[in-house]
């Protein structure tokens, strides 16, 4: 991860969206690649496309400012081809179903959480022997499943960097979960070519994890960091589950 490339200076609009600090550095400007079409026509663009990284945290957060409207950002989500019959598509659901299972029994219950306008990981959670549902906000918006404690486990399949507000989506998935459940998230993680970088171009993809802010989020929301191998992080709740921080 290459270093901030200016002093420390607040990260619109004041603090992290993730941990709270006020302590963030401006990290990478994109001035001339930016498409600027696939974000909103009231998007600022005098500044380029700025990405702050927390310096508590680790999180990079790209200018909150610049977002997509609901209606690019639903577009762009139904060019996404997720082929729960395609082979490697499969396998790329697995990289994450098969830790956040691994210590499940069959018949517990699951969710996808931010499933997109495909129920893949649900079909899939379902051939293993579990009992999932899906939830999205855009396209299975079926707010009844948010209950409180009712997942062994909660799954979030490339989800998380679309998170706007992060600390408020976090501390809803530790909710969701019954004590000892699993939480298991996918994303990737920034490289050292960050300008290069095909992920942090995705105009809905606003906040990018690095293996460290994977510790903070168990740090943050009292949960047990079980694995974390290639963007694949596995967290659990405690045996008693403690009042959800603030």
């Amino acid at each position: 991860m290459q270093d901030p490339i200016s002093p420390a200076l607040p990260c619109p609009p004041g603090e992290c969206p993730l941990c709270g600090s006020r302590s963030s550095a401006l990290f990478y400007t994109e001035e001339t690649n930016v498409p600027w079409h696939l974000y909103s026509p009231e998007s600022p663009r005098g500044r380029g496309l700025r990405f702050f990284r927390c310096l508590t945290c680790d999180l990079i957060v790209k200018d909150p400012a610049i977002r997509p409207s609901a209606e690019q950002a639903r577009r762009h989500y139904e060019k996404h081809n997720n082929d729960p019959h395609e082979p490697g598509y499969r396998a790329h659901l697995l990289r994450l179903l098969a830790p956040t299972t691994e210590r499940l029994a069959p018949g517990a219950r699951g969710l996808d959480f931010g499933c997109g306008p495909s129920l893949s990981l649900e079909l899939l959670a379902r051939e293993a022997g579990f009992d999932c549902s899906s939830f999205d906000p855009t396209f299975q918006a079926h707010r009844e499943l948010l209950r409180p404690g009712s997942y062994d486990f909660v799954m979030c399949s490339e989800v998380i960097e679309h998170f706007e507000k992060p600390a408020d989506e976090f501390r809803l998935l530790r909710q969701l979960l019954k004590p000892e459940g699993i939480l298991g998230d996918m994303t990737q993680h920034p490289p050292e070519s960050f300008p290069d970088w095909w992920y942090q171009r995705d105009p809905t993809h606003v906040c990018f994890y690095s293996e460290a802010t994977f510790g903070h989020i168990a740090r943050i929301f009292g949960l047990t960091l079980l694995s974390s191998q290639s963007g694949v992080a596995v967290f659990q709740l405690p045996p008693v589950s403690l009042s959800s921080p603030n």
